[in-house]
């Protein structure tokens, strides 16, 4: 038990120095990234008729007169002190801006893991118990027709059928204005289904295989043949021997959500990150999309290390490992 602690706590200890270390990295990266976009801030702020004096004082102002390392060492130090800057289009703290925008995309990617997670171990549990069976054909088949087919087409498919053809559903995802997408959760159940169908098919395709892998293990095997119900083979025997490497699987939905948030939100209208993203990125606010860049990838940076952690302490052979 003491060894294991300690392996677990070391084990810990160097996947938060990783974690750190890897945003120190992207945060470099993504700096030099905002930084080298293609045109001039200060001309695109300014309009093609700006005086070259007046495109003088602005990068004097916007410090683009200073090497990028300076920049880039001023931002990060504020970044750490919790100042994320203000923009340079409308001198609005990017907090601010922000704010609201995290809160939406939160509750998308909540809604939507959940979701994803429901979806994805009760086919990969319908599939890996009965493996070689027709029953398990009909999910691979299911699941690769549904991972073949990209989330804005699904997201184009159901607002034409539900939300135009039907009128089931908002076809846009219009959060008000004084509330939080949990006033009206109705308009979030077609973005979440977007995500939903190629995110399941996506992680059920992977966990099917540890389900299958641990269906075969000696101990499941004479759980079932001293009679126990399928349920219950599954729940108590079949279900922990796969957990490990189910939960790896479920991380990589992660950066799926971030990604897959870009473009739904943009597709439904609706107020995230990702939607804001797309619109300073059009507007060159460097502030505001060195921000949200980096929240995104702090995001997936954090959860892969999480999964890794949990992973590790639901193997007793890597807790145990010398």
């Amino acid at each position: 038990m003491t060894a294991g602690l300690h392996n677990a706590a070391r084990y810990a200890i160097w996947r938060l120095t990783a974690l750190v270390a890897t945003l120190l990295a992207v945060s470099v990266i993504l700096f030099a990234a905002v930084e080298w976009l293609p045109g001039d801030p200060a001309q695109q702020i300014l309009g093609i008729n700006a005086t070259p004096e007046r495109l003088d004082v602005l990068r004097e102002q916007l410090n683009l007169n200073d090497p990028v390392p300076v920049r880039y060492g001023r931002w990060l130090w504020s970044t750490l002190q919790g100042d994320l800057g203000e923009s340079v289009r409308t001198n609005q703290s990017v907090a601010a801006i922000i704010a609201r925008p995290a809160l939406n995309t939160a509750m998308l990617a909540l809604v939507a893991f959940v979701a994803i997670t429901a979806v994805a171990l009760c086919l990969a549990a319908l599939g890996g118990m009965r493996d070689g069976t027709k029953t398990s054909t009909l999910v691979s088949v299911t699941t690769l027709s549904a991972v073949s087919v990209p989330e804005f087409i699904i997201a184009g498919i159901l607002i034409s059928v539900v939300g135009l053809e039907l009128g089931w559903l908002p076809a846009v995802s219009l959060v008000p204005s004084e509330g939080t997408p949990l006033s009206r959760p109705e308009i979030l159940v077609l973005p979440v289904i977007s995500l939903s169908i190629v995110g399941g098919a996506y992680g059920a395709r992977l966990i099917r295989a540890a389900v299958a892998d641990a269906a075969r293990m000696p101990h499941v095997q004479a759980a079932r043949l001293a009679g126990l119900t399928e349920s219950r083979v599954l729940i108590r025997h079949l279900l922990p021997s796969a957990i490990p490497p189910s939960v790896q699987v479920l991380a990589f939905m992660v950066p799926f959500l971030v990604g897959g948030a870009v473009v739904v939100e943009r597709i439904f209208a609706f107020p995230g990150l990702g939607s804001q993203l797309v619109d300073r990125i059009a507007l060159r606010d460097a502030p505001v999309i060195e921000a949200i860049g980096l929240i995104q990838a702090a995001t997936v940076i954090v959860g892969f290390q999480v999964a890794d952690i949990v992973g590790f302490l639901a193997s007793p052979e890597r807790r145990t490992a010398g």
